[in-house]
């Protein structure tokens, strides 16, 4: 039995579902565009894993777009920034926002070595993770061989992809008080 949220879902016209769920990878409208062949979705965790499943199939320039359309550790590490050591930044995961000298250092320069070995910002969803976790999937993933690191940054893509989806479904619940 399907409920009333995917049931809305999977009567929407294209043009509504794609330009509801186009969104959920970054430069990749696309995904929302093949997903719509495979309607009608059990759930929404059938819709993410179809919505996921094509990105992954892409071929190789589209997943490095995606991929390249995520804020990379470099992002927050601008924030990290002498000033911003001053007076930290709040939304920064991982406090990143709080380093030391010397792990900022750290962090920047496995940072760049990443980028120069795999050509692509280092993508994590560090919402729940330490700075030493971060630093250590960082140093763990320089050592991966370019298709499992571009199929691991993709993992972590999908991470802000359900998290949007999350956003984007919370917004299309009817209003129980109506």
């Amino acid at each position: 039995m399907s409920t009333p949220l995917i049931q809305n879902i999977n009567d929407m016209k294209r043009e509504r579902f794609v330009s509801t769920f186009g969104s959920v990878f970054d430069h990749a409208s696309w995904a929302a565009e093949e997903a719509y062949e495979c309607r009608p979705f059990a759930d929404i965790k059938s819709l993410f894993t179809t919505l996921t499943a094509m990105v992954r199939a892409a071929p190789e320039e589209a997943r490095q777009r995606v991929i390249r359309a995520y804020p990379g550790l470099e992002k927050f590490l601008a924030v990290a920034s002498a000033e911003s050591l001053v007076e930290p930044v709040s939304d920064v995961p991982a406090d990143l926002n709080r380093l030391s000298s010397e792990e900022f250092a750290q962090f920047r320069a496995l940072n760049k070595a990443y980028q120069e070995r795999f050509d692509m910002p280092f993508v994590i969803y560090a919402q729940d993770l330490t700075r030493a976790q971060v630093m250590r999937a960082l140093e763990q993933r320089l050592r991966y061989e370019p298709e499992v690191e571009t199929a691991t940054a993709l993992g972590e893509v999908a991470k802000f992809a359900r998290a949007r989806l999350a956003e984007i479904c919370q917004k299309l619940e009817p209003d129980q008080t109506a």
